[in-house]
């Protein structure tokens, strides 16, 4: 923090916090369940006679569910109408189920019997629809892990199309739901999705499901902003085999039939794989799918390979992950040599282990112990990677599991650099109704023990006094916005002092509502200044936004403050500047105003209206004015060279789009710098059909005056510099990879599959040398150089606004 505020030129505040406080409730953090719930009973104690439950691993039926009926089930009216569907008609209802282990399909999708609902209208309500369905997996019970999890999913589809639809069987009728619409004239999809659910097979007592469950059917577009449902909540009855005593994942050792079932598979797939490949073959196979990425999928062969050679893989810790993908997890006896290898395994870096959180890695004994090897990352490490470890939490199978004690305890160990931005990224989501429950709980633990709950209460009500501000303001006439801004903010009671959820060490106490104002954007977000409470005279500049999602511009930062960390163990400062920004909720946030600095569309209308667009002078007469001793241009000129060499180097892997003047600015020492990252991962913005962005990154003529000219040894320099600093990145290309694939679960629709993230293994060149990689960026500082669409998309930005 104390380097981050020398490197941004800005005062250094530091807050002592005790690590001895006492906590406001003991104990630390503990169920509210009776422990003797916890499933400890071993498979040897079930089997005894006078035993009341039964182990799993002794029923050879195969998983069983029967699909009662639907209750209240209802579409949106609206998006029904988008696909096609005309009001009055007749409308198919229909169930399929799903069987997951994380990520990993274990049998085929299987759908109910379609039930039919005649003259289909905005006003009506399906109380009840009968499916009595019957449906059977080929999963025997005996082989189930202890985390799969079916899912219910609601498909309606319209009476045109109903007849062609049941000739195709569930799966297809399945990837006709989930997949693009069908290509025609219409653009409609053939099924649509209304809502789903799912249910863990086993409950956190282990217990296996039995009887009738009541499974809600959750469509997150059926709920408003306040995470209330707009109509009634649809569900439907699900029955589970009742076998009359309760069955129970056990713990202990595998009975001898499993066992020796899984010797025998192993055994078969090592002979075919024999017959096929030698030993070399399979060594250099082996060699390849050790240098795997993230997104990389292991062939059947591969898995076996890996398999076959596990114990050689041990004390090798990045093997881990590519390991855990190679399991069978459906083979009793793999499951539990994974158990015991992973106790065993090499331990990884807290930063690595990461990615053994990921929803692909549901075994609960993988993610504990990828919880031990991030026990003693220190805070400001595991400040860069608490945006993923909340995401995560929507991955785990239970609410009181490793992930969520452990976030606990160095929320109430560490308050300020972890505690607040663990609370604001669960509160930012807590009206998301799939996780909101998640959330308060763990909120509702933090907020009873730590000595800062008056804190946290306070700057929840300045954020929604702020709220009902902004709100009041985008309903004002344009004339009037400035005086309903000054009026309103007037009128908001702020307490004694407080501090902002975009800084937890800075106490404020009041607004300068002279220095406040409106600014000029779409959604009109406000420009506050705060006054400092234990010295008045400083001033705290915020933007306040309403109405924008904040949470890809909070991944672009945290990624962008990642790699100003990696170039600097390098020895690289690029002098990035990864300003403050934090979501509060759903299209609310605040940012921290950079000051000193100014917008290239401001600095180059000022030279000369729109057409300086196309002029070099610009950049380098702005800065002539604010830098005239010789240590000062030396100094100018450094901060330019090294500034547009990281963010060259980061908007191009990070494939940031919409890149235009007015959201690059530069400050009176030279430091360029970029804002709003509001499209990323190759996503460029499109005009009737044409590409307005055809440039890899911002760097234009105006750029290379300011650097002396192409035949200068500074830009040769600048050259060499983002050559390195692109090379440092995709050295740690796994782990930006990994980062993003943690953050799908989010809802950003830029960042919705693995699919969006194949950018960055393409920018990022995978598996060619530093020399061929460096010879390619040269070619695309050439490329930016020449490329005139930029120019001319300057010069209209600054036309138009």
């Amino acid at each position: 923090m104390i380097r981050e505020c020398v490197s941004k030129r800005q005062e250094i505040n530091v807050e002592l916090e005790l690590k001895d406080f006492h906590l406001l409730t003991a104990p630390m953090f503990r169920p509210t369940y009776r422990s003797h719930v916890v499933p400890n009973l071993k498979h040897s104690e079930l089997r005894n006679p006078l035993s009341k439950q039964l182990s799993v691993w002794d029923i050879k039926e195969h998983l069983h569910v029967e699909i009662a009926e639907g209750k209240l089930l209802s579409a949106d009216f609206d998006s029904l109408k988008d696909e096609g569907f005309k009001e009055f008609s007749d409308i198919f209802f229909g169930i399929s189920v799903e069987v997951f282990f994380g990520t990993i399909r274990c049998a085929n999708t299987q759908i109910t019997n379609w039930c039919t609902k005649h003259q289909y209208s905005r006003q009506t309500e399906s109380k009840k629809v009968a499916f009595n369905s019957n449906i059977d997996f080929d999963i025997p019970l005996c082989n189930c892990p202890r985390e799969i999890k079916l899912k219910f999913s609601l498909l309606a589809a319209f009476g045109e199309k109903i007849n062609d639809l049941e000739k195709l069987s569930d799966a297809a009728l399945f990837q006709l739901a989930n997949g693009p619409p069908k290509k025609g004239d219409d653009q409609t999809r053939q099924i649509i999705v209304l809502g789903s659910g799912v249910v863990h097979l086993f409950d956190y007592a282990a217990c296996m499901q039995r009887g009738s469950t009541a499974v809600q059917l959750v469509n997150t577009e059926a709920y408003n902003n306040a995470g209330e449902a707009k109509n009634k909540i649809m569900s439907v009855d699900v029955i589970f085999r009742d076998y009359g005593t309760p069955i129970v994942f056990p713990s202990g050792r595998l009975p001898t039939r499993l066992v020796e079932q899984g010797r025998r598979k192993t055994t078969e797939v090592n002979a075919e794989l024999d017959s096929r490949y030698g030993e070399i073959e399979q060594l250099r196979c082996l060699k390849r799918v050790m240098n795997y990425d993230p997104l990389a999928r292991l062939t059947d062969d591969e898995k076996v390979i890996v398999w076959k050679y596990r114990d050689v893989l041990v004390n090798r810790p990045q093997a881990l992950p590519i390991f855990l993908r190679a399991v069978d997890w459906l083979e009793p006896y793999y499951v539990r040599e994974t158990h015991m290898l992973v106790r065993g395994w090499s331990p990884l870096s807290p930063f690595d282990a990461l990615e053994l959180l990921d929803a692909q890695f549901a075994d609960s004994v993988v993610r504990t112990q990828a919880i031990r090897f991030m026990e003693y990352i220190s805070d400001f490490e595991l400040r860069n990677c608490i945006l993923q470890l909340v995401q995560v939490l929507k991955f785990e199978p239970y609410y009181y599991c490793p992930l969520s004690r452990f976030l606990l305890r160095r929320m109430l160990r560490s308050n300020y650099s972890v505690g607040h931005y663990v609370f604001w990224y669960l509160a930012a989501e807590v009206k998301n109704v799939k996780i909101c429950e998640f959330h308060g709980l763990i909120l509702e633990e933090f907020l009873k023990r730590t000595p800062l709950r008056r804190s946290y209460l306070r700057q929840v009500y300045v954020t929604r006094e702020l709220l009902w501000c902004s709100l009041e303001i985008q309903r004002a006439q344009k004339k009037d916005r400035v005086d309903c801004a000054r009026e309103n903010l007037a009128h908001i009671r702020f307490p004694h002092h407080f501090t902002l959820p975009l800084n937890p060490t800075i106490e404020c106490s009041t607004l300068e509502i002279e220095d406040c104002k409106v600014m000029d954007s779409k959604k009109f977000p406000l420009w506050l200044v705060f006054k400092n409470y234990l010295n008045p005279e400083d001033r705290s500049f915020v933007i306040f936004k309403t109405g924008d999602d904040l949470r890809q511009d909070l991944l672009t930062l945290q990624m962008l403050d990642l790699m100003d960390g990696i170039w600097k163990t390098h020895g690289l400062d690029l002098r990035i500047i990864p300003y403050g920004c934090i979501s509060t909720g759903e299209g609310v946030g605040m940012i921290e105003v950079v000051l000193d600095s100014d917008t290239i569309a401001s600095i180059t209308k000022k030279d000369g209206g729109a057409q300086a667009a196309f002029s070099e002078q610009p950049l380098i007469n702005y800065l002539r004015g604010f830098n005239r001793e010789r240590t000062d241009v030396e100094r100018c000129l450094w901060n330019f060279l090294l500034s547009v060499s990281g963010y060259t180097v980061a908007t191009y892997v990070l494939g940031v789009g919409d890149r235009h003047n007015d959201n690059i600015m530069l400050r009176k020492d030279g430091t360029l710098f970029h804002i709003d990252f509001g499209h990323f991962l190759g996503n460029f913005k499109t005009k009737f059909g044409f590409k307005r962005e055809t440039a890899p990154f911002i760097f234009t003529p105006m750029y290379l005056q300011v650097l002396g000219g192409p035949n200068t040894p500074i830009y040769h320099h600048f050259v060499e510099t983002a050559c390195f600093a692109y090379n440092i990145i995709r050295r740690y290309s796994n782990m930006f990879i990994m980062l993003f694939i943690l953050m799908l679960s989010t809802g950003i629709p830029e960042l919705e599959s693995k699919e969006d993230i194949e950018w960055l293994r393409n920018v990022l060149l995978l598996g060619r040398s530093e020399s061929d990689a460096s010879e390619h960026y040269k070619s695309l500082i050439n490329i930016a150089l020449n490329n005139k669409r930029t120019l001319l998309n300057d010069y209209i930005h600054i036309m138009v606004h």
